[in-house]
This record gives structure tokens, sequence and C-alpha cells, in this order.
């Protein structure tokens, strides 16, 4: 049977022939595509319609299109009753194991490729929580014994940190999940300490271990975080920090990297038929990973090796389809064990838990203690409130007063204007200085983050406003593209200069009249050539998506004033908690409200998959 156009060609064009289908949707050109193909081969308008949303499905961040909810704009009532029938009586549509460009599963409608995606993460997952248990030595865990430190203010607490790394040396799998100075990568310098030290004992070969991350900037983030954690622990009596920090990887790569994904080939280097060469595999910002790499990660694990997911369960979930971590922590629940788990677990849990009755629960700990937000700090509890959808607390936290949080109920066009002003004397100390690292650290303290590009509250409009205020102040032409100051953020991943997505540098001129764009990473400053440079953006402001990962002093969060779907609890969280010490938030209250209340909800068999 003849492919279907793949995703990989976002922009193919559609065929001469027209639908002849009651409804007209705003489909993209490769939706109408599959669609014309499918007509071609044989379908009926019905089946060649749920071609084209089943694409469309894909593009909105699901794994598949839902059969009971698919909006009437697309499908009207009528035709969605004849569905079920048509998509039965089709030669392009299969049951799960049989090779046909869709599969229908439980009233889910899945492009062929992403059910496979799907069935064999979930195979694989199951089959590495099933392996057996580890033995793990749990004195050497309990805080005060040298590993984790006793919380002085509540000493009979459960220390969740020691938990998770209870969890990862015991299973094959693990999930530790929490918020931003939860302690995540505290707990896994440990982890690791304790791997390479026992084995360093018994006089076996320490293991190799790989640290990953979604996005290049991600990758660094956490390398760097890594290697302060070392060093910290290195601050410890008794505790020979240079032999453990030889086994401790000196790089982290993107999981295109790692995985061996180059150029446009959708077939990793290492697979099932030939694993990744690592004993431990730890991925930090999983949050962010869609489903298509994450099945390509599991699947290139050994049997014998760990893989362990850092992230933040409450989290924007990845641009592109599925919710992972999201939905292998949902289904999980919130540190609740087996029986089993707790009884190995001993004196490690302060109390007794309700047990859980699924294993995938033993493999998810989420982390419960932020260091950088207090039980009491405002920006603390303003994220709880979102991630609970309490839009009374929320609100009431916003209209308070706090000195770490302002609130301004409008973001219309003036309201931005006026942003924008009080920005531009901010920025302004960019043009005035001609230290790179003066520079960058200016850019490390503040940053405004838009649920949006376009639109008068959008980054682009910002970013163009900025530029026209500056320019008036110190006489440039704001159409230059290169100017003394200008911040630039790297818009795709450039393994020829070791710039990657998300990178952000600022350009000045030297003392010889030329421009250079300095960037800080894992070496120091690095200065550019403007033409060296992959695609890049000015960056005085930044969508909420693209700052994943990234921490800055104070942080002015811009929602439009009209409402859209990419407005949700997700989105907000993930902006607001970017802020260490101070937040600003710019949206109307009837946008506020709506923002916080809506979830993301992403289509998906994947826990059906893991529970069953």
């Amino acid at each position: 049977m003849p492919e279907p156009p793949q995703r990989e060609r976002p922009n193919a064009a559609p065929q001469p022939e027209t639908l002849s289908l009651a409804e007209d949707a705003n489909l993209s050109d490769l939706d109408n595509a599959l669609a014309h193909w499918a007509r071609r081969h044989g379908a009926d308008r019905l089946v060649a319609r749920s071609f084209a949303l089943a694409s469309w499905a894909v593009a909105q961040g699901h794994t598949c299109l839902a059969l009971d909810a698919i909006p009437t704009s697309l499908m009207s009532a009528a035709n969605q009753a004849e569905l079920p029938n048509a998509l039965a009586a089709s030669d392009l549509v299969g049951e799960p194991g049989e090779i046909k460009p869709l599969i229908l599963e439980n009233d889910r409608l899945y492009l062929q490729r992403y059910h496979a995606y799907e069935t064999k993460l979930a195979e694989r997952l199951r089959e590495l929580m099933a392996a057996e248990p580890n033995p793990v030595n749990v004195d050497t865990l309990k805080p005060g014994n040298g590993l984790f430190a006793s919380d002085a203010a509540n000493p009979n607490a459960t220390n969740w940190q020691a938990v998770a790394a209870f969890a990862a040396l015991r299973h094959h799998f693990t999930v530790i999940s929490g918020g931003p100075g939860t302690g995540k990568t505290y707990t896994i310098v440990r982890l690791l300490r304790v791997l390479i030290e026992a084995a360093i004992d018994k006089g076996d070969t320490p293991p190799l271990i790989a640290l990953a991350a979604p996005t290049g900037k991600a990758a660094a983030r956490m390398l760097e975080s890594v290697r302060n954690g070392l060093d910290d622990m290195g601050a410890e009596a008794n505790f020979d920090n240079v032999a453990v920090g030889e086994h401790i990887p000196q790089t982290a790569r993107t999981l295109h990297r790692l995985l061996g994904l180059t150029g446009a080939t959708t077939r990793p280097r290492f697979n099932a038929d030939n694993p990744l060469p690592y004993d431990v595999v730890i991925v930090d910002e999983a949050s962010m990973v869609d489903l298509p790499m994450m099945a390509k990660l599991a699947d290139a694990i050994r049997n014998d090796a760990r893989l362990i997911l850092l992230g933040d369960r409450y989290q924007l979930a990845s641009v592109e389809s599925g919710s992972v971590l999201a939905e292998i922590c949902a289904n999980a629940g919130v540190n609740r064990f087996t029986e089993d788990q707790q009884v190995a677990a001993g004196d490690l849990l302060a109390e007794p838990r309700e047990p859980a009755t699924h294993a995938l629960a033993d493999h998810v700990v989420t982390l419960q203690t932020s260091r950088r937000f207090n039980a009491d700090s405002t920006i603390g509890r303003l994220a709880a409130a979102v991630n609970a959808g309490d839009v009374e607390a929320a609100e009431g936290l916003l209209n308070a007063g706090h000195d770490d949080l302002a609130y301004t109920p409008r973001s219309d066009a003036a309201a931005i204007s006026q942003l924008m002003d009080r920005l531009t004397d901010d920025y302004a100390r960019l043009i005035e200085t001609t230290d790179p690292t003066l520079a960058l650290a200016q850019l490390g303290r503040q940053c405004v983050l838009t649920a949006v590009r376009k639109g008068p509250a959008g980054s682009e409009t910002i970013n163009a406003g900025i530029t026209e205020r500056l320019a008036r102040r110190f006489d440039f032409n704001p159409a230059d593209a290169w100017y003394h100051g200008r911040p630039v953020m790297v818009r795709q991943n450039d393994y020829r200069t070791g710039l990657y997505n998300g990178d952000v540098g600022v350009a000045l001129y030297n003392d010889f009249g030329q421009i250079r764009v300095w960037f800080m990473g894992d070496h120091g400053l690095r200065a550019f050539l403007p033409s060296a440079l992959p695609a890049h953006d000015s960056v005085y402001a930044m969508t909420i998506h693209k700052s994943q990962g990234s921490e800055f002093d104070s942080v002015t969060l811009v929602l439009p004033d009209y409402d859209v779907p990419v407005l949700t609890r997700e989105l907000f969280y993930t902006g607001l908690t970017r802020g260490r010490e101070h937040l600003v938030v710019y949206a109307k209250q009837d946008v506020l409200r709506q923002t916080v209340s809506r979830r993301v909800t992403r289509v998906s068999g994947l826990a059906d998959r893991l529970s069953g």
C-alpha cells in the first residue's frame, strides 16, 4: 500500500482535487494533503476527512483524535454520527496490530506512526518497571548520615529527596518530579555518588553515565547544576570529591545527539538493536520531551540500565505531540507507593501511607519543598494556587500588594506601551555598557515573558517597541540588523558553533569598531561574528514556551487581553516560576480567571496502556 504523506513534510501542498465535504475547516497544507491522498486511494469523504483531522490532532499536541470530542467546527454532528461505520468499512483503517495508515482503538483514531510510538513506549516502560528491584542500603540515605541533610525545622518529616534517590537506586525506571528549587539536581548528584562509590568499594568499574536534555540550553543548565552540586559536596568532610567527579560526565547532550539523530534522519543510531552503552541515563526537563522522542529514548535503553527522568509535572507539556511526563505522574499519583515499596523504604518514610495498587506509583517521586520559594513566599503560594486551579486564592495574592509581586489588571495596547517605556530605561544599560560579562549578567536579571508571539501583548510587538524606543534615545536606525547592546536568542541548534536553541547573547562593538556577539558557555565567554550565528531573534521579550529551563531575578509576565486556547494554568505556572525574586503580571481579570481555570488537555492512550 502506498505510504501517505508524513508529518516531516509540514509544507506539503494539497492536490488540486477538492473534498466534497460539508465542513470547511482551516486545516494545514499537510492535513489537506493527507485527505486528498486518502481520496485518491479509495476513501469516502468521511474517512478522507478523518485523515485530515487525525493529522490536525497531532498538530494540536494530541497523540490521536478522540472521536467523541471532535469540534463541530471541523465535522458536523450528523457526520460524526456516521463516522464510526465509515471507518469500520474502510480498508485504510485498521485495528491494533495491523499495518494500516489509520489505527482505530477505543474510539481513538491514530495516524499509524503515532499509534506505534505510544504502544512501544508503554511496552518498554512496563518492561523496565517489571525488572527485579535492586537491593538498597536504606541507612546510607537517611538524613544526617552524610548524604542528605536533616530538616532542622521539621526533622521528623519525610525527606523526599532521599526517597527519590532510594526509588532511583531500586528501579530501572524512575521519574523525579519537582518544581523550581525542590532539589532535583541535588538528589541526582547524591544518587550518582552512591552508585560510583559502591562500585569503587567493590573494585568494579563505576557506571557509565549520560546526562541529556531536550534542548541545548537545558543541557547546558543541567551540566552547570551538576557541577555546582558536585562542588557543594566537595566541601563535605570525608568525601573524596575527585574520585567521584572523575566518573560524572563532563558534558550534557541534547537527546538528538545522545540518540544519534542527525540531519533529516528519523531513525536514531541507537535503538533496541543497538542500545545506548550507558548504565545510567538521566534526562532533565523531561516535561518538554514529546512522544516520538520519548519512545525512541526508551527503545534505546539497555535492559540492565537505569532511565531517570527529571522534570516538573505541572509545567508546560512538549510543543509537539504528547504530554508524557504529566501522564506518567498523573497515573502514579503523588508519593503513593505499593506496600512492598513502603516496607523496603522503611524509616525513610516518616509514616505509613495508603498503599497504591498500581506498580507505576513506585517509580514516581514528587519532591515537596522548594528552596527557591519557601512556604511563605508570595511567588511560591501563587504557584501553588495556580496549580490547584484556585482562582480566588490567585487573585487574592495578586491584589494584595506584596513587595515581590505586582499586578496590573490590563494588557491592552496602552498598558503595553507604558510597559515598554519603563523597560526601555532598564535595557538602556545594555547600550551603555561595553563589558560583555556585565551585559550578559543584566540579561539574566530580568526578562519579559509573553503567552503569544503576535498582537499588542506579543513578544514580537514588545521586542520591536523597545528597539524603536532605544533607537530614538541613542540615535540609531531601528531597521539596522545589528547595533550595540542588541540582545539575541538563538532559534535553532548549531553544533558547529556550539550554540543551541534558546541560548541568549548580546552584540557589542569592540575597540576596533566591529560588532561581536557574546555568549557565555561551558568554557566561559565566546564571541562570534554576526554572520556566523544560526537563526536568531532580538530578545527583550520571549514567549513562555521559549523560557522553559531559564531563571531570572525578575520576570514580567504578560497575557493578552483576549482569551486564546494557549492560556492555561500550566502556561501561567511555567512563566511565573521563572522568576526567583520578583514577578510582575499584566493580565485582565477575566483572562486571568480563564487561564487559571483551564488545564492543558491532550488526547492520548498512554495512561490507559500504562495502567493496563
